[in-house]
């Protein structure tokens, strides 16, 4: 995110104003006087001061009431303060005022899968990912996949998910995800492959560890077995994988 930067400079000149002085500065131009209130608000959000942040998104909305980041930065703010239908409005005049506007279809998406409504999230993840300049292409590839896996579309999922590590193979849960699919394929070779990408950057989990002891059985890796099982009764007892995944005795 952008450093905030905003100066408001006041000048007092002793004495008269002439005309040749040309008085007060004339005002910014409104594209000028946004993004300093938008840069202005994205510093309170980054540094979660919520309640700082909305009014320089107001002042932005009054200055364009048809800014897409502006409605994008709200339904931020909104959905900080458990506002979900404001928040909603918000993305959807977003898309209106700009329907290719590449944050407002990745945060709608978002939006929708965490209301649990993963068929209308797969609308603007799906355009979204049809975006070659989009810069986090590989993540909306891997939110994608992980609706497709929702709706139960698995083979679209599957392809989501290879589009994202081709992109960016440092997305371990694409890896972990791939991993999964193709354990319950019976594609344990492939399985074990995914799952070693995953593990190679990123912190085990309670399902990694999971399904590490699985690979393990699978392949003869009692060592691994053994002392996956051990980390998942010690680290996370209460989980639903410590009680699947015990170890034989």
């Amino acid at each position: 995110m952008r450093n905030v930067s905003v100066v408001l400079l006041v000048v007092f000149l002793a004495g008269c104003i002439t005309e040749s002085t040309g008085g007060l500065p004339p005002p910014a131009e409104d594209n000028i006087r946004l993004k300093a209130q938008l840069d202005l608000a994205r510093g309170y959000l980054e540094s979660q001061d919520w309640s700082r942040a909305r009014p320089p998104l107001h002042r932005a909305l009054e200055i364009d009431s048809r800014s897409a980041e502006t409605h994008v930065l709200l339904a931020v703010l909104s959905e900080r303060g458990d506002e979900p239908g404001i928040a909603e409005n918000h993305l959807k005049r977003a898309l209106k005022i700009d329907p290719n506007y590449p944050q407002a279809l990745n945060n709608y998406g978002t939006f929708l899968y965490g209301q649990g409504r993963y068929d209308e999230a797969l609308v603007p993840l799906r355009k979204l990912v049809r975006n070659p300049e989009y810069h986090r292409r590989a993540q909306a590839f891997e939110n994608l996949g992980l609706t497709e896996l929702k709706v139960g579309t698995e083979d679209a999922a599957k392809e989501a998910f290879s589009r994202a590590l081709r992109l960016n193979f440092g997305q371990p849960r694409s890896s972990l995800e791939l991993a999964d699919i193709a354990y319950s394929e019976g594609n344990f070779d492939s399985a074990r492959n995914y799952y070693e990408g995953f593990r190679s950057m990123s912190r085990q989990n309670p399902r990694s560890l999971c399904l590490g002891i699985k690979l393990g059985r699978e392949f003869g890796e009692t060592d691994q077995v053994a002392s996956y099982s051990l980390v998942l009764r010690n680290l996370y007892p209460s989980s639903v994988e410590a009680q699947r995944c015990e170890a034989p005795k």
